[in-house]
């Protein structure tokens, strides 16, 4: 069973993915050509400011300084529109919004801006699983990029990230209204620290050491803190990790890994991170599911792909190749910069 992971992870070199990686990167869009005319009818901002659904939101955008641009009839712009509900889920109301440091409140609301216009038939026409479309939050530790949101059309409805949009196209004069059931937040850690720092995955921490043990260039966990790619990753729970290691003869313990042969931990940490062609590129959160065979970084077919399942889209499982059941997602959705996290209840295999 285990030799085989060894044998299809002999091509899975992580150097090579560094060209696939970059042409992937979260790029800064080019600004949309400006008009000729300033076009007629009422900005994003006039409409925010003439809704009392969105007081809260208002009170938000002129703290952090944005509804100049978005005043602004030449700009091309999509504003994601928490409203008054979609706020108070948090227990945020004005008084909140405007006690709230400016340090947390500008990236919040930038993260909600995209700089281009963005309908619903758009995002459908590209006939992906989602779309990522950077915002104008611009991390001061990486000038190079800008992060990114990832709206998505399917038959379950239209989201951005994880986040149903509960009343979709409101036409602007600069652009479109897009009205979401919460605020959308920004991620903060990279897919290294929200593993590393969750006590319930302490065992596949020490699989991605161990994975990466003597390696050079971009090691399992040097991908796992690059913030360019677009990690998908379901992660085995410790208990899921420990039933794998007493099904092996071995004690259900993390030191284990570090005893084991580098090649077979690389082959069962890459067999839970989704690729296209080698490359992580899939940033998929569970609404962007389909039921279907995805391929892993262990290789794309003939190797072994994992199966996701949408039979309850509201309880969606994922199997491995060798295994009877499928594994369950005990905690889905946790954004990293560079990815999303799904904890699973079993460990997946290959062969």
């Amino acid at each position: 069973m285990y030799s085989a992971i060894k044998t299809t992870t002999r091509r899975f070199l992580l150097p090579a993915m560094l060209l696939g990686l970059l042409a992937a990167c979260n790029k800064i869009p080019e600004v949309e050509e400006l008009p000729s005319t300033t076009p007629a009818g009422e900005s994003i901002a006039d409409i925010i400011s003439a809704d009392a659904n969105y007081s809260v939101l208002k009170a938000g955008l002129t703290r952090a300084g944005l509804m100049t641009a978005l005043g602004n009839k030449n700009n091309k712009l999509t504003l994601l529109a928490p409203d008054n509900a979609a706020f108070a889920l948090g227990g945020i109301n004005e008084t909140v919004i405007n006690a709230l440091p400016l340090t947390q409140l500008v990236p919040l609301l930038q993260y909600h801006v995209i700089p281009q216009a963005l309908p619903t038939a758009t995002i459908s026409a590209f006939g992906l699983a989602n779309v990522q479309m950077p915002t104008l939050l611009q991390p001061s530790t990486s000038p190079l990029f800008k992060m990114s949101s990832f709206p998505a059309v399917n038959a379950l409805g239209a989201f951005v990230n994880n986040i149903p949009i509960k009343s979709a196209d409101r036409t602007a004069a600069n652009g479109v209204i897009q009205t979401v059931y919460a605020p959308v937040m920004p991620p903060s850690q990279m897919m290294r620290s929200l593993i590393y720092n969750d006590t319930t995955l302490n065992f596949f921490e020490a699989a991605v050491k161990r994975a990466s043990e003597g390696q050079t260039g971009l090691t399992l966990d040097s991908l796992l803190n690059y913030p360019y790619p677009n990690l998908t990753v379901f992660a085995p729970t410790d208990s899921a990790m420990a039933v794998l290691l007493t099904n092996m003869g071995l004690p259900a313990s993390p030191a284990v890994f570090a005893m084991m042969p580098i090649q077979t931990v690389k082959g069962i940490v890459a067999y839970h991170i989704l690729a296209t062609n080698g490359t992580p590129v899939q940033r998929l959160f569970t609404v962007n599911f389909t039921s279907a065979s995805y391929e892993t970084l262990i290789g794309p077919a003939p190797y072994p792909g994992v199966q996701i399942s949408m039979a309850n889209p509201l309880a969606p499982t994922v199997k491995g190749a060798a295994n009877a059941t499928a594994s369950h997602i005990k905690a889905a959705n946790l954004h990293a910069v560079n990815g999303v996290l799904h904890k699973i209840d079993q460990v997946m295999l290959p062969q």
